[in-house]
């Protein structure tokens, strides 16, 4: 039946578009009476490339064109006769050329033009100044707000990934790790509330259990442009609530073209210079330049190894007097090998008309890392030390094949692809060694306690802290993605002043989602015992000494266990951590031979067909946090329908885009509900059910933008678009789980609805020759049906969540639960952004170089967040109670939202030595918000500075310098409103990469 109707909707939205296709064919011969075509490239005069973004207009009327990526145009409707094509680029002089249009014929013509410069004197255009031009004249020419970084600007100071190139567009605050930018925040929206195409086909999303997208997977020397959308367009997906990045593949030119660049880099956190960097490039035309091909390889491999701090806290206290008490805080170093691989080829075959496109797409990222963790539990008197072996990889591809094609009277395009991300760790150790009862003089924690005196309460003994756990983990988990989308567009001409088109087109998608996790390993032995004198372990120690004598002997290490009941921490010590460990604010404590221990694990591994019960599956986990082989497990498919009509309407100086998306989502996923089981459980967990849900949701969402041109200089748009964003998987996947003691649920809302967000913008667009490029957009959305995570005691007689999948007995216990629900109370987003681009061309001799990009962005947000509890109520007389669930607000801004944001690009180019110094500012975020505010955990402010250097020299060779984070900041999260109360801290340093780059042209 959802099938059913799934369909239904879609024909009769087809219906009505096909009439009204049918009706555009039918008025062709009224509207076309008499007119012809002009068709042509606009090119740099010097050094003939394509300029992306000219305006092309017939003088005297709103007919008119911009060039496309690769500097073409096409204007249609042309009355016939005696006609003046007045061509333009910003920064370059304008000029100006008489044709004369004949009935139904093409006239088609290759235009130059020259950059501007003051009388008298030669300027010559420079490589910084070449991207900014590119990047403004496509911002002003765009049909909808957007900002874009040029081809040019990529193509001379490269930076090592995609979300770097993208972090300094207006609104864009950046993510990392390990210093290295991975994910983007736009408009204070965080990554999963965002959408990211590459050639307009949407990528598979990379993150964990969200809808995020990894972008430091991709090179930046793969790209031909990047272009930041931020009001949708009905041809638009509509799932999008911050905007929506297009990643462009370059294409073929004409002739032979070959690059090449290797580079070497410096880690200061570890001192570590084996960091390097290789890229190529080849392309060329075929067939009388019919067929292009281009092929980019890129290869690098990163020491992204970082410091990190985490403290957690209790309040004490009633409000409004809350304090916080620290109850344990986390040290971990990590000492991450990164390595990326990518491959792209793209082909493009030129038909009449049209042309035909293929290419694929495919990028892989390694993480191997060592991580050493030092968990001081003050609150339950334990001294946990943990040491992590990990090898995590993520690839992703896209592989796309599609058709387009012009015919004066009507466009189309016809796009097939395949797209997928996998995330693939076949197995990450873990060891776990644990001190008990006496590791800490916990009467000497107190309220309001800076966590850096928690260190001088510890009572360390290396033969009473023994070995508690091995784990071996495992997740698969892909995605894979089929869809085709078809567009038609049909041009038209009312008179001698109003010119248009009206578009349709419809999309479908497929997706297939699978996470699945394996655990396996012993646990609890630190309780030793006899176990520590049974088979298992006996045979384990004999192979040991047997296959690595040189590390194991039987007789002292079988003593050792019996003596101590467990394997000590000392048996596996190696030597002194570091004193620099964030920056010499902690010790790190115990460094732990990863060698012994995977010596020790492999033993039992060895045997365990010999001693099934000394390894074992963890088929629900042993703690909090912790699912094991089936608590994360689930499987779906989702299917996408999307289409919609829309048109764009020119007279005078306004252009009016007005149009509707449908779109329709059908999902089923597979999880399971199951009682959690303690320790090990090779067998199927206790109440352990497979649960199926099915979700379906549509929308209509109206979409209108008007452009206002009433100068050539000045440009005002208005846009009001409605935009969706869909639950995070793990959020609505059916998994329900309960522990073993009865007390805790952790359940998933399988009836999450997606979020709704109604937008409106505006933006004005200024353009002078010597002042630059000056803009300023306001933003404001209002967001219904965000998703938060809740909790509360179910208590007698309080309701379970429709959707949490909870059986009546496992109440039992009044247990509580943790969930997620679609908040009632709408989220707002308000701010702007300014941006002003600038190059001084007109000053004097070696000062004509520089090039000034500033922007800055203000936001700000209010959600009532919902927050539930369990009152007792009385209910009548003799007193009789029962508990109902309350609910009440909190205000508080939105997640990962920052209230400021400045970008500064200071660029220089003198002959051919290029400098790009780059500020960046973000201020604090709200990472958490809490019940109260006390518990709230915020961003603390982060501000960096990198540079960029490159010289030209002769032969097409260029060596080059990028330097980043030259003040060496650190990541810091912050608990309540005060700074020493740290929850977070993350040191990763300075980095430096030398390398020499090749161009054949």
């Amino acid at each position: 039946m959802l099938i059913t109707s799934f369909y239904k909707s879609r024909r009769k939205f087809y219906s009505g578009t096909l009439l009204v296709l049918l009706l555009l064919l039918l008025s062709q011969s009224f509207l076309f009476a008499q007119v012809g075509v002009v068709r042509g490239t606009v090119m740099d005069k010097n050094t003939e490339e394509p300029l992306v973004g000219a305006n092309i207009i017939v003088k005297g009327t709103s007919i008119g064109a911009a060039t496309d990526l690769e500097g073409k145009f096409i204007i249609r409707n042309i009355p016939v006769g005696s006609q003046t094509l007045t061509i333009s680029y910003i920064g370059y002089n304008s000029v100006s050329i008489d044709v004369n249009i004949i009935e139904n014929r093409s006239f088609e013509e290759n235009f130059y033009l020259e950059y501007k410069t003051i009388e008298g004197e030669t300027v010559t255009i420079t490589a910084q100044a070449e991207g900014q031009l590119g990047a403004i004249n496509q911002q002003f020419n765009s049909n909808t707000i957007a900002n874009v970084v040029a081809r040019d600007r990529i193509k001379e100071l490269p930076d090592v990934n995609a979300a770097e190139t993208i972090g300094r567009l207006p609104g864009v605050s950046i993510e990392r790790s390990g210093g290295e930018a991975n994910k983007i925040s736009i408009r204070g929206l965080e990554p999963k509330y965002n959408s990211v195409t590459v050639n307009g086909v949407r990528l598979p999303a990379t993150g964990s259990d969200d809808r995020s997208i990894d972008l430091s997977l991709i090179a930046s020397n793969m790209l031909d442009g990047i272009t930041l959308k931020k009001a949708n367009t009905p041809d638009m997906d509509a799932d999008a609530l911050g905007g929506t990045v297009d990643l462009r593949l370059k294409e073929a030119p004409v002739g032979l073209q070959f690059s090449a660049s290797v580079q070497g880099g410096y880690n200061q956190l570890q001192d570590y210079y084996g960091n390097y960097a290789l890229t190529g490039s080849v392309s060329n035309r075929f067939l009388d330049n019919s067929l292009g091909v281009i092929a980019n390889l890129n290869l690098d491999d990163y020491n992204r190894s970082a410091d990190k701090f985490q403290g957690d806290y209790n309040q004490t206290g009633v409000a409004p007097d809350i304090v916080v008490k620290p109850t344990n805080i986390r040290l971990r170093a990590e000492n991450v090998t990164r390595r990326r691989t990518g491959a792209s080829i793209l082909l493009d075959y030129r038909i009449p008309s049209g042309k035909v496109i293929a290419n694929s797409f495919y990028n892989r990222l390694n993480n191997e890392s060592i991580n050493r963790i030092n968990v001081m539990n003050v609150a339950e008197n334990r001294h946990q030390y943990t040491l992590e072996n990990k090898d995590d990889v993520t690839s992703i591809f896209t592989g796309t094949v599609g058709i387009e094609q012009d015919f004066n009277w009507i466009k189309y395009d016809f796009t097939v692809a395949r797209t997928s991300s996998l995330t693939d760790n076949p197995g990450n150790y873990e060891w776990n060694f644990i001190q008990e009862n006496v590791a800490f003089n916990t009467g000497g924690v107190y309220a309001g306690m800076d966590p850096h005196e928690i260190p001088a309460l510890q009572t360390i003994d290396t033969l009473t802290t023994g070995l508690r756990n091995v784990f071996i983990h495992s997740t698969t988990r892909k995605e894979n993605e089929s869809s085709f989308q078809f567009n038609t567009q049909l041009p038209f001409m009312i008179g001698s002043d109003i010119k248009g088109y009206v578009k349709l087109g419809g999309k479908f998608r497929w997706l297939d989602r699978l996470n699945d996790q394996e655990k396996w390993g012993l646990d609890n032995l630190q309780y030793g015992g006899s176990a520590y004198q049974n088979a298992s372990i006996v045979a384990a120690l004999k192979y040991l000494a047997e296959h690595y004598p040189d590390d194991w002997n039987w007789e002292s290490d079988s003593a050792l266990a019996r003596n101590y009941a467990a394997f000590p921490v000392s048996r596996f010590l190696l030597n002194e951590p570091s004193p620099h460990f964030l920056n010499g604010e902690y010790n790190l404590g115990f460094m732990i031979n990863e060698r012994i221990l995977r010596q020790f694990t492999d033993a039992f591994k060895s045997n365990a067909d010999q001693y099934p019960n000394n390894w074992l599956s963890y088929s629900t986990g042993t703690g909090y946090g912790d699912y094991g082989s089936d608590g994360g497990d689930y499987d779906g498919i989702e299917r996408y329908q999307a289409a919609y009509i829309m048109s764009e309407l020119s007279w005078n100086f306004f252009t009016l885009i007005p149009g509707v998306r449908y779109e329709r989502d059908y999902s089923e996923y597979n999880g399971q509900r199951f009682r959690g089981a303690g320790s090990a459980a090779s067998v199927t967990p206790p109440d352990y059910t497979k649960l199926n849900n099915v979700r379906e949701n549509e929308f209509w969402l109206p979409i209108v933008h008007l452009i206002v041109s009433p100068a050539d200089w000045l440009k005002i748009r208005l846009a009001r678009t409605e935009t969706l964003t869909r639950p995070d998987y793990i959020q609505y996947a059916p998994i329900t789980s309960i522990d073993i003691y009865g007390n805790y649920i952790r359940a998933n809302n399988a009836l999450l609805k997606p979020a709704r967000s109604v937008n409106l913008d505006a933006s004005v667009q200024i353009y002078e020759n010597y002042t630059g490029f000056f803009t300023i957009s306001g933003f404001h959305k209002r967001i219904e049906n965000l998703i938060f995570q809740v909790g509360y005691q179910l208590r007698a007689g309080v309701p379970t969540l429709e959707g949490s999948n909870i059986p009546d007995d496992w109440r039992t216990n009044n247990p509580y639960m943790d969930t997620y629900v679609n908040n009632p109370n709408p989220a707002y987003y308000k701010g702007f952004e300014l941006d002003w681009q600038t190059r001084f061309w007109y000053l004097p001799s070696v000062l004509q170089g520089l090039v000034l990009n500033v922007n800055y962005t203000r936001i700000f947000s209010e959600i009532d967040k919902q927050i539930y509890s369990t009152q007792r109520v009385i209910t009548g007389i003799p007193p009789r109670s029962s508990y109902i669930v309350t609910d009440t607000i909190r205000t508080s801004r939105m997640p990962y939202q920052p209230a400021h944001i400045l970008n500064v690009t200071f660029g220089y180019d003198f002959k051919d030595f290029s400098l790009r110094l780059s500020y960046l500012y973000q201020s604090d975020k709200t990472a958490w918000i809490a019940n109260d505010a006390a518990l709230d955990q915020s961003t603390g402010t982060y501000y960096r500075w990198d540079l960029t250097l490159q010289q030209k020299l002769d032969w097409g060779l260029q060596v080059y310098a990028n330097l980043t984070n030259l003040n060496k900041r650190a990541d810091r999260n912050y608990r309540g409103n005060v700074e020493t109360n740290a929850s977070y801290t993350e040191y990763y340093g300075f980095t430096m990469d030398l390398g020499i780059r090749y161009n054949l042209q």
